[in-house]
């Protein structure tokens, strides 16, 4: 059997296609986790590495919030990321954003994915995992 070099082109160029990146500008793997308690105590913790052309080795950020409903004073729930990352969870999506310095300083990456949390066998702990596609940036 012959095949003619204009039917494997078409082949070809959709067989390379498919090893590029989805998103030029970078993505991130994201890990969420959610626990509630019946004393009233709530944490969630995002973990997000993101890595593009410019940072192959990837950049590690996160953010974490725990409420207290102990705290007699003050904000009985506290948050904090590490500086420039921001992440929001709806329960359906989750949303990333990201200060780079490379390819040009100050550059803000956002993307957003659904993301499933599953329980762990307590019930008390929800996880889950996905990749975030940057979908824009700004400078």
């Amino acid at each position: 059997m012959r095949f003619s070099t204009a039917a494997i082109l078409p082949l070809a160029a959709l067989a390379s296609a498919a090893v590029l990146p989805r998103s030029q500008l970078g993505s991130w793997a994201v890990s969420v986790s959610k626990s509630a308690f019946a004393n009233g105590f709530q944490s969630e913790t995002a973990t997000a590495v993101y890595t593009s052309d410019s940072y192959p080795a990837g950049i590690t950020s996160s953010c974490s919030y725990e409420y207290d409903p102990t705290v007699t004073e003050g904000d009985k729930g506290t948050t904090t990321c590490t500086e420039g990352f921001t992440y929001s969870y709806d329960g359906t999506t989750v949303s990333l954003s990201q200060v780079v310095q490379k390819p040009s300083p100050n550059t803000t990456v956002f993307g957003s994915a659904p993301l499933t949390l599953t329980s762990n066998a307590s019930g008390r702990t929800f996880t889950g995992q996905t990749t975030v596609d940057v979908s824009s940036a700004s400078a």
